[in-house]
């Protein structure tokens, strides 16, 4: 989960913000098998499909990625990646890792 030290509107990208003051977000993912081309040849892939949600189970965020892009504890991973986004975005904001 991700936990803002304060109530806030926050843009979730350079075009949107968020609708509703938010305080926690939570970070989920789905694993998946796909494909992906590799030297003209078809080839399974594992994919990492993720999804930041408000407090009301709204989805704000989301991506996929490969599941290589990933060496340890995945969602711990992606919540670091959201959060490093949100911080971007929302400078005046203080977003907190609380796994």
């Amino acid at each position: 989960m991700i936990k803002l030290n304060k109530a806030s509107f926050i843009a979730t990208s350079n075009e949107t913000q968020t609708s509703t003051k938010v305080s926690l977000l939570t970070v989920n993912y789905n694993a998946f098998l796909g494909t992906k081309e590799v030297d003209g040849v078809n080839v399974n892939q594992g994919y990492i499909e993720s999804f930041v949600y408000n407090e009301t189970m709204n989805s704000i965020m989301s991506n996929v990625q490969e599941d290589t892009d990933f060496v340890g504890n995945i969602l711990n991973e992606l919540t670091n990646q959201y959060i490093a986004k949100l911080q971007i975005l929302n400078p005046s904001i203080t977003f907190v890792n609380t796994l």
